[in-house]
């Protein structure tokens, strides 16, 4: 007996081990899985837009490269608010991370109104180099000081003036209009329209067709994409390329969640996200190319201007906001 009691003892120790160390033959499915982390990726941007395009290509890779251990869930069309909401919710770490406008983080701090200076950068490959090297290194290093993490720079086109009213070739043209136009809440995309005359109105992007429809505004300035993509095509018919700003909207991560994450985790995060910016700078030039004939299919009048001449009427904003921008102001003119 006590043998055999010897052996029934050391069985069930084995047993015990067997079930603790998940070796015990269960089937697969009762055994404890490992419970994925969720990260919730808020924007304004509707379904039909190449953001969102890119944002899938992110939660894909991020699940890939993770091996399942994050799941990215995606809110689109301002679900969780518009980018004001969405900003508050990443800094104090109650949302994991947000898609925003470039004006949108100055209220925060004015150095980063550096994306903003009218006619930038001449061509999107000077804007690519800075935004991936000094420039953006600078501008994450501010934002961080207010809780956001900077993983990457989407593309968002360039942005051009529609409007309810007709075409303008000149500076003096869109004066004379007295256009009441909508911009993101940045002070330097409030000057810039208040110097070439008209009457810059912040609004939320989610309210803009409302206002259009009902003459809180009478313009607004965004890329063709988003002019197709929400629907102002429908009520501002006038479209003048202007192109007088590179569309950048920074992707966040929350600096309170990120930073809890294991360093290996930080590492796949910022690499699968410099991916999903070449992919959805690829994939926003293609659309973009496309949208000024659909644009054009659907009723829209395309408007060529004198663009020198708005170069040279909004260039006072520079000197205007030097000061404001700090050490950013002398990567940018560095690199002119």
């Amino acid at each position: 007996m006590t043998g055999n009691r010897r052996k029934f003892l050391q069985q069930s120790a084995a047993i015990s081990v067997a079930a603790a160390t998940g070796t015990l033959g269960f089937p697969a499915i009762l055994r404890a899985q490992p419970a994925k982390i969720t990260v919730r990726l808020g924007d304004i941007t509707p379904t039909d837009n190449p953001e969102y395009i890119a944002h899938l290509f992110f939660a894909k890779r991020l699940a890939e490269a993770t091996k399942g251990e994050y799941e990215v869930k995606i809110f689109p069309n301002s679900v969780l608010g518009g980018h004001t909401q969405m900003n508050e919710q990443v800094r104090n770490g109650t949302l994991e991370m947000c898609k925003t406008g470039q004006g949108f983080p100055t209220t925060y701090d004015k150095a980063l109104g550096i994306i903003n200076l009218p006619y930038l950068y001449t061509t999107r490959e000077k804007l690519y180099a800075a935004l991936d090297g000094k420039l953006g290194d600078a501008y994450a290093k501010v934002a961080e000081k207010y809780g956001f993490i900077t993983l990457g720079f989407y593309d968002s086109g360039i942005r051009s003036v529609y409007n309810v009213k007709g075409p303008f070739k000149t500076p003096e043209e869109f004066a004379a209009m007295k256009l009441k136009i909508r911009v993101q809440p940045d002070q330097i995309m409030i000057a810039t329209f208040n110097l070439l005359g008209a009457q810059a109105t912040p609004l939320e992007f989610a309210e803009v067709y409302n206002g259009l429809q009902q003459g809180v505004v009478d313009a607004a300035e965004n890329s063709v994409p988003y002019f197709i993509s929400m629907k102002h095509i429908e009520v501002a018919k006038y479209f003048t390329k202007t192109q007088h700003l590179l569309g950048i909207d920074p992707v966040f991560a929350s600096a309170k969640w990120f930073n809890a994450q294991p360093a290996r985790i930080q590492t796949i995060f910022r690499d699968v996200v410099r991916e999903a910016v070449a992919n959805e700078r690829k994939i926003w030039l293609e659309a973009e190319n496309k949208d000024y004939g659909r644009a054009t299919q659907m009723g829209a009048m395309i408007n060529e201007c004198d663009i020198p001449a708005f170069q040279r009427k909004v260039k006072p904003i520079w000197a205007q906001n030097k000061s404001n921008l700090g050490t950013l102001y002398d990567i940018v003119e560095a690199s002119q």
